[in-house]
């Protein structure tokens, strides 16, 4: 199978570390929802950083029955055309942590704003800054580990190391070809012309092949942000 992802995926001995819940909890910060949503965000859906700090309430919707996160493509007019437009079906993870009421209740309150708008959003680099604070935290939590841990941290584990996750699991879980691709953004299964029945057994496949991928071994104590920050 074929993936445009050089990232080295994070393995499960280090997310354990990582979002341990006292050094997760040292990550979130007042007003920025961002640093509890965007890790999940990309480690259960393979999105992009970019892809996650554009999104709207909008974006998060029902469709044939299955919740769904629309991603758009953003960025340069001038860039090479980059993955397409489609809908990730939202992985049972999110929606046991909360995400729906969270989007809900962004949408009742700021409904004409971005889903996380407390960083700027600067043309194709939308993600960037919240990249800079994730690696900073990243580091900070493997200069406080024994030296013996700190080896469970490759040098170049970084945010997008998450959304490699993604795929790695993806890989090994036994999702098809196809339906890879589609999840990435680079296949022709997502096209306009698709009737409503067949566009209907797109998405209910692909939903099925993502509940398939085990991501909840790879975060075995995660609480909702509420719990978390109590």
């Amino acid at each position: 199978m074929v993936t445009t992802q050089a990232t080295p995926p994070f393995t499960r001995e280090a997310l354990e570390l990582l979002f341990e819940k006292a050094n997760f909890k040292s990550f979130q910060k007042a007003g920025y929802l961002s640093h509890y949503w965007a890790p999940l965000l990309s480690a259960c859906s393979g999105t992009r950083r970019n892809e996650i700090f554009y999104l709207t309430t909008d974006d998060v919707s029902c469709k044939h029955g299955i919740e769904v996160i629309r991603i758009a493509p953003h960025g340069s007019k001038n860039q090479t055309p980059g993955p397409m437009a489609r809908d990730i079906p939202i992985h049972p993870i999110l929606k046991q942590l909360g995400f729906l009421e969270f989007v809900q209740a962004r949408r009742r309150t700021h409904p004409s704003e971005r889903l996380f708008s407390e960083y700027r959003a600067i043309q194709e680099h939308a993600g960037m800054v919240f990249s800079r604070a994730f690696v900073h935290w990243l580091k900070t939590t493997v200069e406080q580990l024994p030296d013996e841990k700190k080896g469970l941290f490759a040098e170049d584990f970084h945010f997008p190391s998450l959304r490699a996750l993604f795929l790695a699991e993806a890989i090994r879980s036994g999702m098809s070809e196809a339906t890879f691709r589609k999840v990435q953004g680079f296949s022709d299964g997502f096209q306009a012309d698709f009737d409503e029945k067949q566009a209907q057994g797109d998405l209910e496949h692909t939903a099925f092949e993502m509940q398939r991928m085990d991501i909840a071994s790879y975060f075995p104590a995660l609480y909702p942000y509420d719990a978390l920050v109590a």
